[in-house]
C-alpha cells in the first residue's frame, strides 16, 4: 500500500523576502515548468512565465497551461522566487549593517558556516539553505574560508552595491533593484526536545548584507533602489562595529596591542576605510524608524545587536575570557545557552564603549530598548601578506572562528519559545 506525503499546512499570509510585499497565500504565483513559456512581464523575455494555476496535481502541485507539473513559487507583487519554506514558517528578518570594510561578509560566512555544524550538535535544530541559488555567493564564501586548501591564502570580495547580489525587476516601466536574502530554513531533528510541534517552532531565517556604502547619507536607497528598506521588516538588527576603523580604539591599542591590524601604517593593506562609524548607525537608525513610520523619540522594541568585530585584534581587554562557546549541557535540557555569561559580557563591552566612545552608546541606547553587545572573531587572527604576490589574504589552515554564530542563536532563543533554551544561573531557572 501507498503511503500518501502528509499534507503542511500553510501560512494565512506570506511576507515575500524580496520585495516585503505581504499578500494573502492564495494569491502567490506559480513559475511554468514547460521549456515553451518563456517571456515574464516584470523579470523579461528569458525567465520563466509566471501565473495562478487552474488545476493541480492530487500531490498539490500546480500544472501550467502545457500541463507540466510545476515546483517553484514566485511573490505576485515582483514575481522574484519564493522558497516553498515561506507558505509553511514564519518569516525571521535579520537586517546586518555596517560601515565599509566592517566585516560584514566574513561574518556572515563564519555564522552560517558555524550554525550549520553547531545548531544540529548542540541544539538539535537544522540550518540548512532553504535555496540554494539565491545562497551562491554565500556558500562560495564558505567554501573558500572552511573548505579550501591548507596553508592557501584567501580573502572575500568586497560586496558591491551591485551585481549577482541584486534582483532587477521592471514595474510599470520603471526599474527597481532588490537586494537578495540569503534564505535558510531552521527547524528541529527528531532528537529535538519539542519534535511534536516542529510546524510551530520552524523559522524560514532570511538574512540581509549591503554593501556599506549603502548606508552612507550620500548614497541612500530610493523607490527604484529600495535596497536597505528590510529594516522596515526586520526581526532583529545586528550592526557590525569595527573597532579598528575607530581612531580612539586605534590610538588606545596602538601602544597596547601588537596586532599588526592596529598599525595605522599598515591600514591600506587591510582594507581600512578612516569613516566614522557613528555616521553609518544614525543613517540605518533614521532609515529605520522611517520605514517603520516611528517618530524621532519611539524606542525601536526588538533586538539590536552590537557585534564588535575582528575580536583577535582587542581581546587584551578582556584577558579572562574564555575561548569556549557560552553555551553548557544539562542534564534535563541538553545543552542550553547561558544568558547570564551573554549578558554580563555584554555589560562589559558597554562599559568599555562609555569609556572610548560614550556618543556610540548614547546613539545606540535613544534608539533601541534591547541591546546586546557580542564580540566576534570571524578569521581568528589578521591577514599576513604573500611574498611573492605581495597581497594580504588569510592563511586557511589558522582560520579559527569565535562566536559568530552566537548573536543569531540567542536573537531566536529570546524571541522564540520553545527552539533553544537558555538557563539564567543566577536565578537558576531555564527558559524555553
Amino acid at each position: 500500500m501507498i503511503q500518501r506525503p502528509q499534507t503542511v499546512p500553510f501560512r494565512y499570509e506570506i511576507t515575500c523576502p524580496h520585495c516585503w510585499t505581504v499578500f494573502p497565500t492564495e494569491n502567490i504565483l506559480w513559475v511554468a515548468e514547460s521549456p515553451e513559456l518563456i517571456g515574464d512581464t516584470r523579470l523579461g523575455q528569458l525567465e520563466k512565465t509566471r501565473f495562478l494555476p487552474n488545476g493541480f496535481t492530487p500531490e498539490g502541485y500546480a500544472l501550467d497551461i502545457k500541463g507540466f507539473e510545476c515546483r517553484k513559487l514566485a511573490c505576485p507583487h515582483c514575481h522574484l522566487i519564493i522558497p516553498r519554506c515561506f507558505l509553511e514558517m514564519p518569516p525571521f528578518f535579520v537586517s546586518i549593517a555596517g560601515a565599509p570594510s566592517s566585516g560584514k561578509s566574513y561574518f556572515l560566512s563564519s555564522m552560517t558556516w558555524n550554525l550549520r555544524r553547531n545548531a544540529p550538535k548542540y541544539f538539535s535544530m537544522s540550518f540548512s539553505d532553504a535555496d540554494a541559488e539565491l545562497n551562491t555567493r554565500l556558500l562560495e564564501y564558505e567554501d573558500k574560508l572552511f573548505s579550501g586548501s591548507p596553508g592557501k591564502l584567501v580573502q572575500l570580495n568586497k560586496t558591491e552595491l551591485q551585481g549577482d547580489l541584486y534582483n532587477e525587476i521592471n514595474l510599470d516601466g520603471q526599474n527597481i533593484t532588490y537586494p537578495k536574502p540569503f534564505i535558510f530554513s531552521f527547524c528541529p531533528t527528531p532528537s529535538h526536545q519539542n519534535i511534536q510541534r516542529k510546524t510551530k517552532i520552524s523559522l524560514a531565517v532570511s538574512l540581509y548584507d549591503n554593501a556599506g556604502e549603502s548606508y552612507l547619507p550620500s548614497d541612500g536607497d530610493n523607490a527604484s533602489l529600495p535596497v536597505t528598506r528590510h529594516l522596515g521588516m526586520s526581526n532583529c538588527i545586528f550592526f557590525l562595529f569595527d573597532p579598528i576603523q575607530d581612531n580612539r580604539f586605534r590610538e588606545l591599542c596602538s601602544s597596547q596591542g601588537t596586532d599588526p591590524q592596529w598599525k595605522s601604517g599598515n591600514s591600506q593593506d587591510f582594507r581600512w576605510t578612516p569613516l566614522r562609524q557613528e555616521t553609518v548607525l544614525s543613517e540605518m537608525i533614521n532609515r529605520t524608524r522611517a520605514y517603520r513610520h516611528m517618530s524621532s523619540t519611539d524606542q525601536y522594541q526588538n533586538p539590536l545587536f552590537v557585534i564588535i568585530t575582528k575580536f583577535d585584534a582587542w581581546k587584551q581587554f578582556f584577558p579572562d575570557v574564555p575561548d569556549r562557546n557560552l553555551w553548557a549541557k544539562t542534564q534535563k535540557y541538553g545543552y542550553v545557552l547561558l544568558k547570564d555569561q551573554i549578558e554580563d559580557l555584554s555589560q562589559r563591552i558597554r562599559k568599555l564603549f562609555l569609556k572610548i566612545i560614550p556618543q556610540f552608546v548614547g546613539t545606540l541606547e535613544q534608539f533601541a530598548k534591547d541591546i546586546t553587545y557580542i564580540p566576534v572573531s570571524a578569521t581568528g587572527g589578521p591577514p599576513i601578506q604573500d611574498p611573492a604576490t605581495k597581497t594580504w589574504g588569510f592563511n586557511v589552515k589558522n582560520i579559527k572562528s569565535q562566536w559568530t554564530d552566537l548573536p543569531l542563536l540567542y536573537a531566536i532563543a529570546k524571541m522564540n519559545r520553545g527552539m533553544i533554551p537558555m538557563i539564567e544561573e543566577k536565578k537558576d531557572s531555564v527558559s524555553q
